[in-house]
């Protein structure tokens, strides 16, 4: 299998499992009138705690012109708290407020109830495999 051909497959993977994901969360996004995108971000802030503007954008692979503006919207739906650092104001933290972790709790435990059969019915050996071809595809894509 040529070089193109892997990454094609990789990315119908990818496409395929996200769709799925973006379709069960529907309903929720709806719910809490918020996008796929916007969840995701709450996701990244409740796995790694409050970030600055340029981080989450790293994390998420996102410009941070576009990331800014995500989190300014999450901010007005009161799911997220920006603040400008005082040392320098051009830096901006984005925490979950309360609302914010409640919503993707919520979020988090449908997906996990959802899932959490079919994930237990794995063996541990399959699930190290499946994060082993993961970190090697991500060593062969980025620049780490």
């Amino acid at each position: 299998m040529n070089f193109i051909t892997y990454k094609n497959l990789v990315d119908k993977y990818n496409r395929n499992i996200e769709g799925a994901i973006q379709d069960e969360l529907r309903p929720y996004c709806y719910k809490h009138k918020i996008t796929y995108l916007q969840y995701q971000i709450l996701a990244v802030l409740h796995e790694e705690g409050a970030l600055t503007i340029g981080d989450l954008s790293e994390k998420m692979s996102m410009d941070t012109g576009n990331m800014s503006a995500q989190c300014k919207r999450l901010e007005q739906k009161g799911y997220t708290l920006r603040l400008r650092k005082k040392f320098d104001e051009r830096v901006v933290d984005v925490s979950l407020t309360r609302q914010g972790r409640l919503v993707i709790t919520e979020m988090n435990d449908y997906l996990n109830k959802k899932y959490k059969n079919k994930w237990n019915e794995l063996d541990e050996d399959t699930k190290g495999k499946m994060i082993e071809v993961y970190e090697v595809m991500e060593k062969l894509f980025t620049k780490k």
